[in-house]
C-alpha cells in the first residue's frame, strides 16, 4: 500500500530509522498524506505488535530540515515456519511526497537490505510493483479459490469460543493466536477433526457478488482443512452468515473442490533463499494489522 503525494521542496532530506518516539509523527504523516480514514493512532499501532523478540526499527523515515517528508513502515515477527523460528520483515506503506520522490527508492533498499530477514510485500500497487522485482522480489502464487458455502454432511467440530479455541490449540498455533486474538477486525474459530487435529483458521468479513463472504487469511493445517471442508462450510453458513469463503490456493495446496478459480489483480511479493510461496503468511502483515 504506497503512495506518492505533492508538496513543496524542503532541504536535503535525511534517511533514517523510525524509533517509537517518531511514530505519532509518522502517524500524522500517513492520515495528512495518504489516508485520512485511517488515523494517526492505528498506523502506530500496526507496527507495535508484540511479534517478535527484538525489532531494529519501525520502518525507514526521510526527514528534510526536520520536517518528515518520507516514510516506509515495516512490521518485523519471529515465525515458526517448517517447525523453525524464522525472522521476517514485511514492509507496508510507503508514502514520499512528490518532491522528493527520487529519494524514495533509498527507504525501501535500507529495509531489503537488513541481513537474517526473510521478506514480503504484500499490497505493492502498480506503481511501485517494478522497484521490488528490480530488487528480485518473486511474486507469490497468484490463484484464488471462491466456495459456495453450500450445506452438506460434515464430520469436524468447530468452536469459536476463545477459552475452548485456546484449549484446542498448542504449541506454535497457540502462540500465534494469543497474538493476533485481540485484534477487533479478525474472526477466528478453530476446526477439528475426528482424529484430535486441530485447525485454526484467520478470517474476515468482506463482500462479493453483492453477498457475505469470509475472506480466509490463515490456516494452520491445510490437510485438516480439505478433509473437513463441509463442515467449514457449515460452519461459515449457518453461524457466521457467509454465502461464500475465498482463499488463497497457496494455504491449501491445492483448489478446493467446488470452487471457482480466480487470480488475484493485487500482487504479492516476497523474498526468501529458503522459504515457498506457501511458507509466506498474510497472518504477521498490514492485511492483519490495519482494517483494510
Amino acid at each position: 500500500m504506497e503512495e506518492l503525494t505533492p508538496a513543496r521542496a524542503s532541504g536535503e532530506p535525511v534517511l533514517a530509522p523510525i524509533a517509537r518516539d517518531d511514530l505519532p509523527e509518522v502517524g500524522r504523516f500517513l492520515t495528512e498524506n495518504l489516508n485520512r480514514r485511517i488515523p494517526p493512532e492505528q498506523w502506530a499501532a500496526s507496527v507495535t505488535h508484540e511479534w517478535c523478540s527484538a525489532r531494529p526499527n519501525y520502518g525507514m523515515k526521510l526527514t528534510a530540515d526536520g520536517r518528515l517528508v518520507g516514510v516506509f513502515l515495516a512490521i518485523y515477527s519471529d515465525q515458526v515456519i517448517r517447525g523453525q523460528s524464522e525472522r521476517v520483515c514485511n514492509p507496508h506503506t510507503w508514502c514520499v511526497l512528490k518532491e522528493y520522490r527520487a529519494r524514495a527508492v533509498g527507504l525501501a533498499a535500507a529495509l531489503v537490505k537488513q541481513p537474517g530477514y526473510h521478506f514480503s510485500m504484500l499490497t505493492p500497487n502498480p506503481n511501485v510493483d517494478a522497484v521490488f522485482r528490480f530488487m528480485k522480489f518473486r511474486e507469490l502464487d497468484k490463484r484464488v479459490c471462491i466456495f459456495p458455502n453450500l450445506p452438506g454432511v460434515g464430520r469436524g467440530t468447530v468452536t469459536d469460543v476463545p477459552a475452548e479455541m485456546r484449549r484446542q490449540l498448542a504449541g506454535s498455533d497457540l502462540a500465534d493466536y494469543d497474538r493476533h486474538a485481540a485484534i477487533p477486525w479478525l474472526r477466528h474459530f478453530v476446526l477439528t477433526g475426528a482424529d484430535g487435529r486441530a485447525c485454526w483458521v484467520v478470517h474476515k468479513p468482506r463482500v462479493w457478488k453483492r453477498l457475505p463472504c469470509a475472506d480466509l487469511l490463515h490456516v494452520s493445517d491445510p490437510a485438516v482443512f480439505r478433509a473437513h471442508l463441509a463442515t467449514v462450510r457449515n460452519y461459515l453458513l449457518f453461524r457466521c452468515r457467509m454465502a461464500w469463503g475465498r482463499i488463497e490456493t497457496r494455504f491449501v495446496g491445492a483448489p478446493l473442490p467446488l470452487s471457482l478459480a480466480r487470480e488475484r489483480t493485487q500482487p504479492k511479493l516476497f523474498l526468501s533463499p529458503t522459504l515457498a510461496d506457501g511458507d509466506v503468511r498474510d497472518l504477521y502483515s498490514e492485511l492483519v494489522s490495519l482494517d483494510i
